[in-house]
């Protein structure tokens, strides 16, 4: 059971795809109105490293860790203009205590590769994918149970707030479902810095809660969350900020269940990320 919860999609956080752009140029004509034209979307390859330093490893209700954990990733994504973006990433958790007991590869616990499209229909951006994760030594010489996980997201895109629904099926171990619905907002105060928070709320089915929960109920309500965070462009490709997040598991029986560190944790830390 400790193995299996040990898998972790790097939130929100952390680049997993690039969505495509569209700007329009005004050319002039001698003697004549200024005609405007579409420019060209933007297309090729780009680059992304994010290094996120927290205060506890959270996800999706499970408090995997509740000391620090420091949590690197790398996405390289082609853009097709307005065909979508298409992205691999790569993404682990290092433990920096012993609270899980693991010393080896400097406390990592956690690898995980993904596999994205995405795209922007109007003001809809969706997205698919496919998560591969691994848990290299997980408390001695041998791997934890590997698992594989597709997803589907989607979002609205408007002025006031972005409201969110993120889909994910767990095929392999689990053979269960989990949900998220929720909204956001990100506020531009300047050109370098920008603030932003986000609400949302899980559901798992029948089989997530047994295998995260050790519950024998059917589907459920897993966990509320509340986020507040910040980012501030160093350079035009370097950006850093902090984050601070509320998690609290909502089932009755996952709480009376008491498999994880905390019940209800505020957690937060640093992001850092450089995109070329």
């Amino acid at each position: 059971m400790k193995r299996l919860v040990m898998m972790a999609v790097a939130m929100m956080a952390v680049a997993t795809s690039v969505l495509a752009e569209e700007a329009k140029v005004a050319a002039p004509a001698a003697a004549a109105p200024v005609a405007v034209k579409e420019a060209a979307p933007n297309t090729g390859l780009s680059f992304a490293t994010t290094l996120d330093l927290y205060s506890a490893y959270v996800w999706r209700g499970c408090v995997v860790n509740d000391r620090p954990v420091w949590q690197p990733g790398a996405t390289v994504s082609y853009a097709t203009g307005n065909y979508g973006t298409l992205s691999a990433n790569v993404w682990g958790n290092f433990d920096m205590t012993d609270r899980n007991r693991h010393y080896t590869g400097g406390g990592l616990s956690e690898l995980d590769y993904m596999a994205s499209y995405a795209i922007d229909v109007g003001p809809v951006s969706l997205s698919v994918g496919h998560i591969w994760y691994t848990f290299p030594k997980v408390n001695g010489p041998d791997y934890g149970s590997s698992t594989r996980e597709v997803y589907a997201t989607a979002q609205y895109n408007t002025d006031i707030v972005n409201p969110f629904v993120k889909v994910y099926y767990d095929y392999e171990f689990v053979e269960g479902c989990y949900g998220n619905v929720g909204v956001n907002k990100t506020i531009k105060i300047n050109d370098r810095f920008s603030v932003g928070s986000e609400v949302s709320l899980g559901v798992g089915d029948g089989n997530y809660m047994s295998a995260y929960f050790a519950t024998d109920e059917d589907a459920g309500l897993v966990d509320f969350n509340a986020s507040l965070f910040a980012t501030y462009s160093i350079t035009d490709h370097i950006t850093v900020g902090p984050r601070l997040a509320w998690m609290s598991l909502v089932d009755k029986g996952a709480r009376d269940a008491d498999v994880y560190y905390d019940k209800d944790i505020v957690w937060g830390g640093v992001n850092l990320a450089a995109s070329f």
